[in-house]
């Protein structure tokens, strides 16, 4: 069987699902091969889903969060990424007819409805799968033509067949991650390893895959705390931030770790007794696997919304207050 995984370069949650869910699968009966699906259509196109959305998540949270709500109706603006994905479509099409797919699987809205528009113009022969990446189901994750949905966890496999889905179509998988996360091994030895202590908490902090700076007053927060505790920071790809807490580390009251892009994460957070993050479906999905307590701050005004209250309702982490800041690192749901 040979899968084709359509994600795109939007924060790194949808690239990581793809490569994840082939770490997952291929074996000598399966291969799955993970496909750009906004390459093919230019610089512009690329702007609109990935910049643009690095940008508003960024700088302009609310005004992301509008858009998300507005094309979650069930209105004319609820269609808009149809419209926009129609012309394109038939451009998508020769990559996937390279890779000669039995399945394709929809890892990013955008790419869903580019195949729902293939298999409604019958060029695209394919099984088609919609495979949710956060823990909500947003109406753009959503065409008549998929012939199966992937969801994240039952509320959002509840709230597809709310929306119309047939129950039929929808099966519950959760949101795929690196085996490696998975994994139980001697945090001891993993501490060791990472030049980390073994007599008292560690903190790990996540930026996210482009770096968000608010990570910078959350630091400060927990700094403050009386607990004894050490912190390791992973500012994803900017460096900017980077140098930022190398240069707050001389001031902190607790020993600081920062990390720039790094492979090891799975390590890490085997290391840590703590992550704070925004909630982005992947990589909270990978703490869920890990079996590590989450704090989560700023959730983006919709998916990450959604996913901070999917992961509170559940018991696994607990949402920062900027009013209410923390007494404890216990009270975050770290163990003495």
């Amino acid at each position: 069987m040979r899968i084709v995984v359509l994600y795109a370069l939007a924060g790194g949650g949808h690239l990581s699902a793809a490569k994840a869910l082939k770490a997952q699968l291929d074996g000598p009966d399966c291969e799955v091969i993970p496909v750009d699906s906004t390459r093919p259509f230019g610089r512009f196109i690329d702007f609109f889903c990935c910049d643009l959305y690095r940008f508003s998540a960024k700088y302009v949270p609310r005004a992301f969060g509008l858009c998300y709500r507005l094309t979650d109706r069930r209105t004319g603006s609820s269609r808009f990424m149809r419209l926009l994905a129609a012309p394109l479509a038939r451009r998508l099409l020769p990559v996937i007819e390279r890779e000669k797919p039995d399945v394709v699987v929809c890892a990013y809205p955008f790419s869903c409805q580019l195949a729902a528009i293939l298999k409604a113009r019958g060029l695209l022969r394919a099984k088609v799968v919609h495979m949710l990446t956060d823990y909500g189901a947003h109406a753009a994750w959503i065409s008549g033509e998929a012939d199966e949905y992937w969801a994240s966890c039952e509320e959002a496999a509840q709230e597809l067949v709310r929306r119309g889905v047939p129950k039929e179509k929808v099966v519950v998988r959760g949101i795929p991650v690196n085996p490696r996360f998975s994994e139980r091994p001697d945090r001891g030895a993993v501490r060791r390893e990472l030049g980390l202590p073994e007599d008292r908490p560690v903190v790990l902090f996540m930026a996210g895959s482009f770096g968000v700076r608010s990570v910078l007053r959350v630091f400060r927060m927990l700094d403050a705390l009386p607990d004894d505790f050490e912190a390791v920071v992973i500012t994803g790809k900017n460096e900017k931030l980077f140098r930022r807490f190398e240069a707050l580390a001389a001031a902190s009251r607790h020993r600081l770790h920062p990390i720039l892009f790094t492979d090891r994460v799975p390590d890490y957070m085997h290391a840590c007794d703590l992550l704070v993050t925004k909630p982005g479906g992947l990589t909270s999905s990978e703490a869920l696997a890990a079996g590590i307590p989450m704090a989560l701050f700023d959730p983006i005004p919709g998916q990450e919304e959604d996913n901070a209250r999917y992961l509170t309702g559940r018991g696994s982490a607990v949402l920062l207050s900027r009013r209410k800041p923390p007494r404890s690192l216990r009270e975050l749901g770290v163990k003495p």
